[in-house]
């Protein structure tokens, strides 16, 4: 776990030493925090059937550090059916560049990457009950900007792996999909 923690701090840490440098006087810096309604397509321990959901929300927050690229830092928590998933990663996010629209409320595509750690807890997270885990999330999403200070996250679809033990492969390959509203900021130089 304190790999996880280093390895977490060296990324922060490389993205504050790449905001530190200069920039373009045009360059604005901007951030958002989001709030989710967060849905997890999990699946069941070893041995049992089936795959179930998870129902929860989550926050993020970002900050960038180039015109394109930010530091997130996200929470997300979900339960149903006797089992609990949190989790705590921070990462990378690109805004994508869409050409083919324009306008105050053009979508704004991205793509994350986030690392850090997973809670299981509860009668289905078999040998995982109340261990913390590695946990990898990529993917991305669309914001459909309502005006400068809000948008609503549309859609938020992530590929998200938890290494919980579970006594087979210690090896979870879950999906989260998630839709919010978003809180942007932003400070000129």
């Amino acid at each position: 776990m304190r790999s996880i923690a280093v390895f977490i701090g060296f990324i922060l840490g490389a993205a504050l030493l790449a905001a530190g440098q200069e920039t373009p006087a045009s360059f604005a810096q901007h951030g958002d925090v989001a709030l989710t309604y967060d849905w997890v397509h999990t699946n069941a321990q070893p041995g049992d059937c089936g795959c179930f959901g998870l129902n929860g929300g989550g926050i993020s927050s970002s900050i960038n550090f180039r015109p394109r690229w930010s530091v997130v830092a996200d929470i997300v928590a979900a339960a149903g059916n006797s089992l609990t998933l949190s989790s705590y990663q921070s990462g990378l996010r690109y805004r994508i560049s869409q050409p083919w629209m324009k306008g105050p409320h053009a979508l704004q595509p991205f793509a994350q990457a986030l690392l850090g750690g997973a809670h299981s807890s509860g009668q289905v997270a078999g040998a995982a009950n109340g261990s913390t885990s590695f946990a990898f999330r990529i993917g991305g999403g669309v914001d459909l900007p309502l005006n400068a200070r809000f948008a609503v996250r549309v859609i938020q679809a992530d590929y998200y792996l938890t290494l919980a033990k579970n006594g087979v492969n210690d090896h979870q390959n879950n999906l989260l999909l998630a839709a919010g509203i978003v809180y942007r900021w932003s400070r000129q130089p």
